[in-house]
């Protein structure tokens, strides 16, 4: 799947809101989009990569792990 340049700020604004995504696929969109794109915003956690998380709600956010944390998946 093709990363665009609006998929990059959406995933920006939804990790910086927490914003509750209801589509995994797009969740997993995102946090790819800002574990590869990070260093355009430097106000952001750099060096990390960024995973969607199942909250209890059964919808997803974006945030970040630590590399060293993270499985091959990018999922802790």
């Amino acid at each position: 799947m093709q990363i665009t340049e609006e998929d990059i700020m959406n995933a920006k604004k939804a990790f910086e809101t927490k914003e509750e995504l209801a589509d995994e696929a797009t969740a997993i969109l995102y946090a790819k989009a800002l574990t590869r794109n990070s260093k355009k915003f430097p106000e952001l956690p750099q060096k990390v990569k960024y995973v969607a998380l199942k909250q209890e709600s059964g919808k997803y956010i974006v945030d970040w792990r630590s590399t060293e944390t993270c499985s091959a998946e990018g999922r802790p």
